[in-house]
């Protein structure tokens, strides 16, 4: 047996590596191959180095030449409905600091109240009408590429999801960030309880019937605007 201190660390062959795994292997009667301690602490961080380098190649390699297509493949069976759902409240976030820490949220409500008074007070109204309709079509790009990522890209795209939308926009009410990620999440998490008893469709029309009633009783939404909000 080649002793450890001929094998270098800095060895890349595999059969450097095996002759290594060999000093640390018991024999039949639970013995070492080497009964020399010290021989075998060697060994042992000779193979740490040379499986950490090996390692470092494995990266780099992947790194250049990228991932294979079945590891991708891999991927996005199963963390591509998680890293959706994340992105979406990645997004969420981001909007709620913007609206709520912001001077265009101010600008926004003073707009929408009194456009007049607000351009008394020096508010571009023209400058926050650009503002919001540019952060609403971002957010709706935004959203659609999310969903490239689930289906083709095609004129139809999202097609499926505007009576989603509209069922989110008049379940949540106007004018609440809380509102609609509450509104988006319940009819969703409700279907899905009850596509096992019911089935996908008999589901989603449930859900459909429930909104119905629910907008005779409560027209303004679940979340509706308060106080001096309402006026005008």
């Amino acid at each position: 047996m080649i002793p450890a201190r001929s094998v270098p660390a800095e060895s890349d062959r595999p059969e450097a590596r095996v002759r290594l795994v060999s000093l640390l292997e018991r024999g039949g009667q639970g013995q070492y191959a080497k009964p020399d301690i010290l021989i075998r602490e060697k060994a042992k961080r000779a193979i740490e180095a040379i499986d950490e380098r090996l390692a470092t190649y494995e990266f780099i390699k992947t790194l250049f030449f990228g991932l294979s297509l079945g590891s991708v493949l891999l991927l996005i069976t199963i963390g591509l409905a998680i890293t959706i759902l994340i992105f979406a409240f990645t997004v969420f976030v981001a909007l709620l600091l913007i609206l709520k820490k912001t001077w265009l949220d101010l600008s926004i409500r003073a707009v929408s109240r009194n456009r007049a008074m607000a351009n008394a007070m020096g508010i571009g109204s023209e400058w926050v009408d650009a503002l919001t309709f540019g952060l609403g079509t971002g957010v709706a790009g935004i959203a659609g590429v999310a969903l490239s990522q689930l289906t083709n890209v095609g004129p139809n795209m999202g097609q499926a999801y505007i009576i989603d939308s509209f069922m989110v926009v008049v379940f949540s009410g106007v004018g609440n960030l809380w509102g609609t990620f509450v509104g988006a999440m319940s009819p969703g998490v409700v279907s899905k309880f009850l596509e096992p008893w019911a089935g996908a469709v008999l589901a989603k029309i449930m859900v459909l019937v429930f909104i119905i009633f629910f907008i005779q009783k409560r027209p303004r939404g679940l979340f509706p605007q308060k106080g001096r909000a309402t006026e005008g």
